[in-house]
């Protein structure tokens, strides 16, 4: 999928995820956050559990997103970034997108999601995607010794996907 601005978004595969890494680090996430601990092979292994999507520019990832199922209802989104020069492009709002168009290919209720209470400025990215913090939302996957997150729930409904696991499977084989 390629956009008007020039990024194209490929499904991530365990084998991206150098570059998944590199655009994670590069992001400018808060040092207090668990991403600063974050290790290539915890993102191969990530990507492994779930999924993913790179967006890519010249030749460069700019932007990447993970998700993975959370039960039977729940598509969780997760270690979505942008390099700082890309953004204002669209590229998030586009990952999230291609999240979402997973979710419902897959049979998923919702997508939720958790933002870090160090990284809170970003509401309102979400909240203009349609995304709403619920108070009654479990993130799953919240570190115990790191300020609980907010957790952010958006519905979504069946809708036929530009992503496949066949693209993905197709992408490990080359």
């Amino acid at each position: 999928m390629t956009s008007s601005s020039g990024f194209t978004l490929h499904p991530a595969v365990p084998a991206d995820a150098p570059a998944f890494h590199a655009v994670m680090m590069t992001a400018g996430m808060d040092p207090h956050s668990s991403w600063s601990r974050t290790r290539v092979e915890d993102v191969a292994w990530s990507l492994e559990q779930g999924g993913g999507f790179l967006a890519w520019q010249g030749g460069e990832a700019v932007g990447c997103v993970g998700w993975r199922p959370d039960g039977p209802d729940t598509l969780t989104l997760n270690k979505l970034a942008t390099r700082p020069e890309a953004r204002g492009q669209g590229i998030g709002a586009a990952l999230v997108r291609a999240v979402e168009e997973v979710a419902a290919r897959d049979g998923y209720a919702r997508v939720l999601l958790a933002v870090s209470q160090y990284n809170l400025e970003v509401l309102p990215f979400y909240e203009r995607l349609g995304y709403r913090v619920d108070p009654a939302a479990v993130y799953a996957h919240a570190n115990p010794s790191s300020p609980p997150p907010a957790v952010l729930v958006k519905a979504v409904s069946s809708q036929p996907s530009a992503f496949s696991r066949a693209d993905a499977e197709a992408k490990a084989k080359s």
